[in-house]
């Protein structure tokens, strides 16, 4: 039976600096919804942001941030949630009935022809169904494809395969192939790759070629996942399996509705567990920070649909699998809510982030640049890593404390029909604490796979006597290693 543990650093997550980034607004054409579904940047630097009403923009990004002149470059899909800007005359939009291209093909700054990349998953009409998209790196696409949401209506009349069994649960998949990740080759040919997802609105393809996905917690997702998504698993929302060919006939929801242990047996686990209430509510699309932009290189971004935070990702493999941690990127400091799409400049200096909220909470929609102060790291964790009797805390400088103070407590997650979970079989930790080379080295007693430790830090400063960003860190160990 696979297992999960989460652990955390701390309990009261103090916010980054105001000071670390620029935050701005960037005002899109007025007198439409600037509901964002997708953003991405052509070769040339052309920034295209399309919006979930139907239009596409194009605009080239100015210094200042009220100086962008916009225009008009497609229009008419039916709510686009991810966009591939081929060339800078040419686009690619995952809408919700198709992967459709639009391109100017006589140069006067407009698309004038259109045409279905690739087409084959259903639509009932239903709002909850999201379709993000990712480059392979090899001219094809991952598209998520989202379940529906009990709580919207859906169309009398619908695209592509019916499922009754499908249409039944909270969040369904009453049409092929939603709740799945498909592949799309370079010539627009759909293959299924992975199913169990519930509403995972926004998908990445790493530099190594590793497919990573957030999911919204609710039914089957007892808080908000990143997965490391690969060919031919499943992970844990049994709607979307009525489209799988061994399921033919039967009833997935059912069966592990009966069958916990089938169940836990079957799903792959999450790669981090991001705590629901203290971190991140509504996972987008995650991201990996390049190697130009000046704080935490190579790590990775997961966005908050329904907070004004950005949550940052450290991964790390343990027996040839990803495990990791997680903390604040950015907690507020004039970011907006609805944080759905983000894609950092060529250069990778600066990131924007594409928002709606998609009536979930107070208005907050639009686009904003992030842009740091400088290029120097503030203080803070820079990765926790798992030994075999603890943790690893190393920090962005050396901190003057020795981290004398430091709390353990642990619980566990368990996903299943309902929608969320909580924590559960709380328990407390002795743990003891050295510190050596500027890290800090935590050793903890009953320490077990399969469960969520939560460590609080004291509060720690630099040697130069910078107060540390954040005290808190959650690390999501499927596995304890044996040695170092």
């Amino acid at each position: 039976m696979k297992t999960t543990l989460l652990i955390l650093l701390a309990s009261g997550l103090p916010a980054l600096a105001a000071s670390d980034y620029r935050i701005e607004n960037i005002p899109i054409p007025g007198g439409i919804p600037p509901e964002v579904g997708g953003i991405d940047i052509a070769s040339d630097g052309s920034l295209f942001v399309v919006l979930r009403r139907g239009d596409v923009f194009k605009t080239t990004p100015k210094p200042d941030s009220t100086d962008f002149e916009w225009k008009l470059f497609a229009t008419g899909f039916h709510n686009g949630c991810g966009i591939d800007a081929v060339t800078p005359d040419k686009i690619r939009v995952s809408q919700m009935a198709e992967f459709t291209e639009a391109e100017d093909t006589d140069g006067d700054g407009t698309a004038d022809r259109y045409r279905a990349f690739a087409s084959g998953w259903g639509l009932s009409g239903n709002y909850h169904e999201t379709n993000a998209l990712a480059e392979d790196g090899k001219g094809g696409y991952y598209l998520a494809i989202g379940t529906a949401s009990f709580n919207g209506p859906t169309f009398e009349h619908t695209l592509a395969d019916y499922s009754k069994a499908g249409r039944r649960g909270r969040n369904f998949s009453g049409v092929k192939w939603r709740g799945w990740v498909l592949h799309c080759d370079s010539e627009g040919k759909l293959t299924p790759f992975a199913s169990g997802f519930r509403m995972h609105n926004g998908i990445h393809v790493d530099a190594n070629g590793d497919v990573w996905c957030g999911d919204n917690q609710g039914d089957w997702k007892a808080t908000t996942p990143l997965y490391h998504v690969e060919k031919g698993n499943f992970y844990g929302h049994p709607s979307s399996l009525v489209w799988d060919p061994k399921w033919e006939g039967k009833d997935p929801l059912a069966f592990y509705r009966d069958d916990m242990d089938a169940y836990n047996r079957d799903r792959t686990h999450p790669a981090v567990q991001v705590p629901y209430g203290e971190v991140n509510r509504s996972a987008s699309e995650p991201m990996v920070i390049p190697d130009n932009f000046p704080h935490f290189p190579g790590q990775m971004l997961l966005l908050d649909n329904n907070g004004r935070r950005i949550t940052r990702i450290m991964l790390e493999k343990v027996d040839g699998e990803y495990q990791g941690a997680c903390t604040h990127f950015i907690d507020g400091q004039g970011l907006r809510s609805g944080n759905n799409r983000v894609r950092f400049t060529p250069d990778g200096k600066q990131l924007y982030v594409g928002q709606t909220v998609r009536g979930w909470g107070k208005l907050a929609e639009g686009l904003q640049r992030i842009t740091p102060v400088s290029e120097e790291t503030p203080f803070d964790i820079d990765r926790v890593s798992i030994r075999p009797d603890g943790f690893e805390v190393s920090f962005t400088e050396s901190p003057e404390s020795s981290g004398d103070g430091v709390k353990v407590e642990s619980f566990r997650y368990q996903s299943k029909w309902t929608y969320g979970a909580p924590q559960m079989d709380k328990r407390k930790h002795e743990a003891s604490v050295a510190g050596a080379d500027g890290k800090l080295v935590i050793k903890v007693a009953d320490f077990d796979p399969g469960r969520v430790y939560s460590i609080e830090l004291p509060k720690i400063k630099s040697k130069d006597g910078e107060e540390i960003r954040n005290r808190v860190a959650y690390y999501t160990a499927n596995r304890i290693p044996k040695s170092e």
